[in-house]
Parts: C-alpha cells; structure tokens; sequence
C-alpha cells in the first residue's frame, strides 16, 4: 500500500509541473502492483486526461489510507514493545535460573571436595559392619541394612568417580556483585532466545562460553565476552528487527511460553532438596565443619561397634 500512495503522489505533483513522462512512468509501475478498482479508476482518467477531476481523487485515496498506515504502524510498534518487555522480562528470569544453578552446583561440588573420600570411608565401614552382622545373624537379621549399605556406597561412589569437581573458586561479595551485573549485561546481548535467526547459531556459541565463565567465576572471562560484544561481534534482538504484524505476534506467543517453562523451572529448583539445604545455612564453612566433624564421629562409632563385635564371636 506505501508504495501505491507513494506514486499516487508523485503523479500528482507530475500533473502540477506538467511532466507527462514521469506520469506514464508511474502509471505503468502501478499496474504492476496490486491496485483496486479505485486507483484503477484515477488510472484510467490520467489516460483520458481528465486531470480536473484526477487530483482530488487521489488527495481523497491518499487520505483515506494514511490514517490506516499510521494506525498499522501504531500496532507494530505497540506489538515490538510488548515484545521487547516480554524479551526482558524472559532473560531475567533467565539469569535467575543461572544463578540459581551455580548455587547448587557450588555447594555439591564444596561438598564432595570436601567431604568425599570421609563419605566414602564411612560407607565403606558401614558396609562391612552390616556384612559381618548379616553373616553372623540368624532368620536374615540385619538383610535390610547390609543391601542398604551396599546400595548407598555404590551410589555415592558412582557419583564421587564420574563427577569431577574443580575446587569452587572463591571471590569477594564486591566481585560475585560485579560479576552478575557483567554476566547480566552480556546476556541481553547475546542470549539465543532472543537473537534474530539467522544469527541464532552463532549467538549460541558465544552464550554458552559465557555460562562456562559464569559458573567458574571467572569474572576476567565474562568481562572479556561482554567487551566482545560491546566492541566487535554483535547481534540483533529479534524485538529490534523484526517489522512483520504476524511473526511479531508469533514471537510474542512463543516468548510467554518460554517465561511460563522457565517459572517452572526456578519453581523446581526452589524446591530442590540442595537448594532449600544451601539457603538454610548461615555459616557455610560452620556447616562443612560440622559435617567433617559428625563423620568422623561416625567412623570411630562403627570401627568400636566392628572391634567389640567381633571380639564377642
């Protein structure tokens, strides 16, 4: 239609200066659109050269869908708004999940670095106590435990062999602020969710650098991805480039979809046993202490259970 209304003018002031070359041009430029019986109609009376009546019918064609262009691209721009609020609130939520899982993965792998291999001797202890108990029982007592006790240690063990964890790297409150504000930032510029297609694959690549930096705390990494994308590689947001009514509805569809997966997936993790556990404890290196300190306890308990036992049969 803006191209329709686009020559429709430029004929108009081509009849004003009299150049019937620049009319005929756009006349037959019309006919190659998808004009209606309206515009035939002016056609037909430029050929005729009834100029008189020619101009205020184009002034009434040309007023009559200006106004429907400006509210068209009044709903575009009220569609790329909401988008872009949904693009925002989407990568926040985002961001969450991120640190969300950091702070699982933090404390599991404080966890087993810490605590592994006194968890494992105590399994290992229990799972012989149980043992000896069992084959020293009469009618089966001590089964239960001893299949326990077998159970658990090979859990644990499966797990402490094939999860290596780096020790957590530890930084200050004033470097894990700026490390999420960084982190933040480089997300809304390179988040794949939010990338326009075509460069969607290599956003990805770049994101998934950024999370691996993120996790690892590494905040020299993340700041050097964030420079990246400031400076060099760049994106655009699909909010920002796409003009299309359709597909800017689609896009909005498709994004609240994605915010109400990624609320349930914050509501999942919120209700993980470690998360719950970790948001509990005040004192962090208190709490491995005590640990340590309960396992040791353990251990010494069933080695005097083991000795005393066994010097009774």
């Amino acid at each position: 239609m803006k191209k329709i209304l686009k020559r429709l003018e430029i004929i108009k002031n081509s009849i004003t200066i009299e150049d019937d070359e620049t009319i005929q041009l756009q006349i037959s430029r019309l006919y190659e659109l998808d004009i209606d019986n309206d515009v035939k109609h002016i056609l037909i009376l430029i050929q005729n050269t009834d100029f008189e009546k020619v101009i205020p019918l184009i002034d009434a064609y040309v007023k009559q869908f200006t106004s429907l262009i400006v509210y068209e691209n009044e709903e575009i721009q009220g569609l790329k708004l909401e988008l872009k609020l949904l693009e925002k609130q989407f990568l926040l939520l985002s961001c969450r999940v991120e640190e969300y899982h950091n702070i699982v993965n933090d404390f599991n792998a404080k966890y087993h670095v810490q605590l592994g291999e006194l968890i494992e001797e105590v399994l290992v202890l229990r799972e012989e106590f149980y043992e000896f108990m069992y084959q020293n029982s009469q009618e089966g007592e001590y089964e239960y435990e001893y299949y326990e006790a077998i159970k658990d240690y090979k859990n644990f063990h499966e797990e402490f062999k094939n999860q290596f964890y780096d020790t957590p790297t530890e930084i200050s409150k004033k470097e894990k602020k700026e490390l999420k504000r960084l982190y933040k930032k480089a997300s809304k510029l390179c988040h794949p969710d939010i990338i326009e297609e075509k460069r969607r694959e290599k956003a990805e690549d770049i994101f998934k650098s950024l999370n691996a930096a993120y996790q690892k705390k590494n905040l020299r990494k993340v700041s050097e991805i964030l420079e990246q994308l400031l400076t060099g590689e760049s994106f655009s947001i699909s909010s920002d480039s796409v003009f299309d009514k359709k597909i800017l509805k689609r896009k909005i569809n498709a994004t609240r979809e994605k915010i109400q997966s990624i609320k349930l997936e914050l509501e999942s993790i919120k209700q993980n046993e470690t998360f719950v556990l970790v948001n509990k404890i005040n004192d962090m290196d208190e709490y491995f202490k005590e640990k340590e300190e309960e396992l040791i306890v353990e251990k010494k308990n069933i080695l005097e259970q083991m000795k005393l036992y066994m010097q009774t049969t």
